[in-house]
């Protein structure tokens, strides 16, 4: 079994919703395929408001929201971090060309954002997060900035704005899929019930 993950690393929700999405996967023995996407296309594909441009009453809930969500998952949260909203194509490259290696790379480009204050826009913080991965920093570097690592996150977008995906983290489970970290129960449901068919 699999769970097929739509994220990005400018998103908060993704963050508090990796590391649990990933225990469930070891306790389920499902494989979890990583697809970052572009959110802002996303966003722009299902018209909907990207959070940085909501009221402040709506960001003054969603950051509550995330600090209770933090909490119970005990995970270190800034809610308003220092490098949010940036362009986050070479992390998501880079977390693509991971895939392969297994690597943490995902959860630790999460954490960077939304615990650590880093601008994961940079090369030396890619590469940095890379080795602190095991990766091969150079390697990670090189091809995560080859044009076709490019075109597997753009495709990956266009998958996901195809098959009605609203926003991010996003999990698909065969024909079913689920929006938001706080849905990994309805996955876990799916992953059993496809288990034992």
């Amino acid at each position: 079994m699999r769970i097929v993950h739509y994220f990005s690393p400018m998103s908060g929700y993704s963050y508090l919703g990796i590391g649990a999405l990933c225990e469930l996967a070891d306790r389920r023995r499902a494989s979890v395929v990583h697809k970052p996407i572009d959110v802002m296309r996303l966003f722009a594909a299902v018209d909907a408001v990207p959070p940085a441009k909501q009221s402040q009453a709506r960001m003054k809930w969603r950051q509550a929201d995330m600090m209770r969500w933090a909490a119970r998952r005990g995970l270190p949260l800034n809610v308003k971090p220092k490098h949010w909203p940036i362009d986050a194509t070479l992390a998501s490259c880079a977390i693509i060309v991971a895939q392969e290696d297994g690597s943490k790379l995902a959860e630790a480009v999460l954490a960077a954002v939304w615990s650590r204050d880093l601008d994961i826009s940079r090369a030396d913080v890619i590469e940095a997060l890379a080795r602190d991965c095991g990766l091969d920093p150079d390697r990670t570097l090189a091809m995560a900035q080859a044009p076709e690592t490019l075109a597997i996150y753009r495709a990956n977008t266009d998958e996901a704005i195809a098959l009605g995906v609203v926003g991010a983290p996003t999990f698909v489970v065969g024909e079913d899929m689920f929006f938001g970290q706080d849905r990994l129960d309805f996955v876990d449901e799916a992953l059993v019930e496809a288990m034992a068919a």
